[in-house]
């Protein structure tokens, strides 16, 4: 239970300094960027909030667990129970699929309204596919 709580503890650092690189970079954009559009701003500042919004949920979450034993033991259990890690496991790998998928698809129809766009989700979708690879070959040397 102990290397549990110090993986917790990890992670609760982890997500702060997430939160606090988030604000930093979100409020020195705003600040030093003059001449965003409207649209630009509204999207930065949708996306700032509803990353802030569930890292602050999961940070309570993991206060929570960390100052009660009771609370601690049901994520334990929660995290650690076999049927739950390979449902998450599934999700990921089908919902990486999907992804990979649909981004493919969006390559080929935007290439045919704008091409900057089309190009954009290439990059993205090549990075993705890096990650996949990369992750993929670290799990195999791993396991």
């Amino acid at each position: 239970m102990e290397d549990f709580k110090k993986k917790l503890t990890q992670k609760y650092r982890l997500i702060a300094y997430f939160c606090c690189c988030a604000l930093l970079i979100c409020f020195g954009l705003m600040r030093f960027v003059k001449g965003a559009d409207d649209f630009a701003v509204g999207l930065v500042s949708g996306m700032f909030s509803g990353i802030m919004i569930v890292s602050v949920f999961n940070l309570a979450r993991i206060h929570k667990a960390l100052h009660n034993e009771e609370k601690l033991k049901e994520m334990y259990i929660q995290q650690t129970d076999e049927r739950n890690v390979a449902i998450g496991k599934e999700t990921m790998k089908t919902s990486s699929f999907i992804s990979i998928m649909v981004t493919a698809l969006a390559v080929i129809v935007s290439g045919f309204f704008n091409p900057i766009i089309s190009i954009t989700l290439a990059i993205s979708l090549i990075a993705d596919s890096v990650i996949t690879i990369a992750v993929k070959s670290y799990y195999n040397k791993k396991m």
